[in-house]
């Protein structure tokens, strides 16, 4: 089972400035609320949870929804989370815990911080749904787009969903441009629809995206580092069983390897962490960029050594490893490698800039 968080408010009381924790900008309270009955439906009618903080915000129009549309228990666990505090204020019960009981289920975090069980809940949630709301609403939406959590900001509703729904850049941040639209719509049956579809595509690419090319891209780091090893320590014992030459061009083959493999394993590391692109780039372009990173790092590398190349002995041991450990930094670094050289003055212009100062201006 899914579940969604909700998270928002729509009190009208609220849009007054003078109000100690004003909405800014202002919360349409009809839409909003209009919103929430609409999505409480929606979500029921796709089988998918909830999760909720507290009856006195805008989750309780969504759960009256939502209960109403679907009052039975699901044999798939309990619909509605309710995360608390397991310390500090009586916690307020929603009005239809009392008649459906099975439906709800409180989840208590160790802490008398209401803070602390609300943030600790995002990363559990499928998705985030924003209505309205003030500054928690805008940092739980900050914190979604950044870790590409699904995110439905309802522009419409005004209040932190507003701002939210404007910092999103579609293509980059997880939602589509189409998407991004969407949550521009007015609120009505067939936009609440089409929220929910809105959520589910936005899982389903996050998935696609972290399991699909990055899975690929782990599997060739892994396969070509190994190669790397293989070829590197096998220009190192059997220098004495293969021609110079071909021993050296096992070493070089084997920082093409790394170069890649490393290459490759930045994408997996990024896209696990979050902190990649969207969609990551095309194997033939990890390939290439890795294979000339790790080549011209082991190759400067290689340059800077003094004396003849030895490959036997414990210095070639030594010589070997570090070869394919920088080759393999290379790639994981690839855009600096190749800033570095593109910033190497090879012919030493500054002095002839310096001299043609002297004409006229």
């Amino acid at each position: 089972m899914q579940r969604f968080a909700i998270i928002g408010d729509a009190d009208d009381k609220r849009n007054d400035p003078k109000h100690p924790y004003p909405f800014d900008p202002k919360v349409d309270v009809a839409k909003a609320r209009e919103a929430a009955r609409l999505l409480g439906t929606a979500l029921a009618s796709k089988g998918h949870g909830l999760i909720v903080y507290d009856a006195n915000f805008i989750e309780a129009e969504v759960v009256a929804a939502y209960v109403a549309a679907r009052p039975e228990a699901s044999d798939r666990g309990v619909p509605i989370e309710i995360r608390q505090p397991s310390t500090g204020s009586p916690a307020v019960l929603f009005a239809q815990e009392r008649s459906h009981p099975a439906l709800f289920n409180r989840v208590a975090v160790a802490s008398n911080s209401w803070d602390v069980s609300f943030y600790r809940s995002l990363a559990d949630a499928d998705g985030l749904v924003l209505i309205g709301g003030a500054r928690s609403t805008a940092i739980a939406g900050q914190v979604a787009i950044g870790a590409r959590v699904p995110v439905l900001a309802l522009l419409k509703t005004g209040g932190s969903a507003e701002t939210v729904w404007r910092t999103i850049v579609p293509g980059v941040d997880l939602p589509s441009g189409n998407e991004h639209a969407r949550m521009a719509d007015d609120p009505g049956d067939a936009a609440a629809a089409r929220w929910v579809e809105l959520l589910e595509t936005q899982r389903q690419r996050r998935y696609a995206v972290e399991t699909g090319p990055i899975v690929w891209h782990a599997v060739v780091a892994a396969v070509l580092f190994v190669l790397a090893l293989a070829a590197g320590l096998g220009s190192h014992l059997l220098v004495a069983a293969l021609p110079a030459v071909l021993a050296k061009a096992l070493l070089f083959a084997s920082t093409l390897s790394a170069g890649v493999a490393g290459a490759a394993i930045r994408m997996v590391f990024e896209r696990r962490y979050g902190s990649g692109p969207l969609v990551p780039p095309s194997m033939a372009i990890t390939v290439a960029l890795g294979m000339m990173a790790g080549a011209l790092a082991g190759l400067l590398y290689l340059v800077a050594q003094p004396g003849d190349l030895e490959l036997a002995g414990v210095t070639g041991l030594r010589l070997v490893a570090l070869i394919t450990v920088v080759a393999t930094i290379g790639g994981l670094t690839a855009e600096a490698v190749f800033r570095k050289l593109l910033g190497i003055d090879v012919l030493r212009t500054g002095g002839l800039a310096a001299g043609s100062g002297t004409g006229k201006p």
